[in-house]
Parts: structure tokens; sequence; C-alpha cells
């Protein structure tokens, strides 16, 4: 049960057209072609490639390829690394902007530091857009306007991030777990 309107429009009532316009997904495993950097983000449309690379903070790696965005990436981007690939990916989907973004762990193969960078720029770029992430991490979903926490596939929380923590639950259990690996490493790495 439930409604889902965009654009003041209900989403059973829209063509089949209109409602794959309305959104853009980007699953967890990359999906990119054997062609280039560039061809791989505008998919054949005219634009500024690098525009939507430097929102993924991919810019500067694209730069030092040898032959930039014309480097062909191979198929499933296998000459690539998992978080060059990742970003890739969410150029091409935010290059082909929609009202609606689904982002299902998109920085799982990335470093804390360049999730922190990638994460505050999407979040620049798509503020007149409803975004739904999906993660495992939580360390960024702290900002969300709302937050729904899913525990053996129901609904476990919602909230924000501090109310959530305030309730206790799975959601403070992951945050605290979260927080004390990401303390472990940033001690062991001083060691």
């Amino acid at each position: 049960g439930g409604s889902v309107r965009i654009g003041g429009r209900e989403l059973s009532e829209l063509s089949p057209r209109e409602a794959a316009s309305t959104g853009g997904y980007l699953g967890h495993d990359p999906e990119l072609w054997n062609d280039t950097v560039e061809e791989n983000v505008l998919c054949g449309e005219a634009g500024d490639a690098m525009r939507f690379l430097a929102l993924t903070a991919l810019d500067g790696e694209v730069r030092a390829m040898e032959q930039g965005l014309q480097t062909v990436v191979g198929s499933g981007g296998v000459r690539l690394s998992g978080g060059q690939a990742q970003r890739l990916a969410l150029a091409r989907t935010l290059a082909h902007p929609r009202p609606v973004l689904v982002l299902d762990d998109p920085f799982s193969a990335l470093d804390r530091r360049t999730e922190d960078e990638v994460f505050a720029r999407l979040k620049a770029c798509a503020q007149d857009r409803v975004v739904i992430l999906i993660s495992h991490r939580l360390a960024n979903v702290t900002v969300s306007d709302n937050i729904y926490v899913l525990d053996g596939g129901a609904l476990a929380g919602q909230g924000t991030h501090d109310a959530l923590l305030r309730a206790g639950g799975v959601y403070a259990r992951l945050w605290d777990a979260q927080q004390a690996l990401e303390n472990y490493a940033k001690e062991g790495a001083v060691l």
C-alpha cells in the first residue's frame, strides 16, 4: 500500500517512458562498457565528461592516465580499480540527471577520505533531487533527512541520525561498532 508521487502525479499514472525518465539507478556493481572513460560517462551525448568526473573526485586520476578521457577502461572496467569503476559509474549517473536517484552502496570500494569527498560533492549537486542511498557504512548517512534501518528485511527504525542513536536499537549498535572499527584502524595506523 501507499503512494509515490513525482511532480504531483502518481507513479502508476506515468507511462513507462515517463517513469523511466524520473529515476536513475546505480547498482552495487558498476556496469561499464569496453569503451573510453568519456563514452562511459556521456553515453554518446555531447557534454563535458570532466565536469561529472570532478563531482566524483575522479578527474585528477583521469588526467593522469596516459590517454586521459580517451582511455579505454576494458569490459566491465577491468583496467580500473574498484573505487575508480564505482566513481566512473556514478559520474555517468550524474551526467544523465533524473529527479530521483537510487544509489546502491556506491562507495563500498572507496577509502574513507575519498568517500567523504565524493559524498560532499554529491550532496552539493543533488540538492534538488531525491537521493535514496542504500549503504552498509553509516559514516555519511548521518546528514540524511531520514534514515530507514532494515534488519532481516523488516523496518527496524526510522528517523534522523541523532534520533536513531537516542532510540538505541540496531542503528545505534551498528554505529557504535563502525565507530570502534574506525578508531581501531586510526590507532593501528599510528602504531
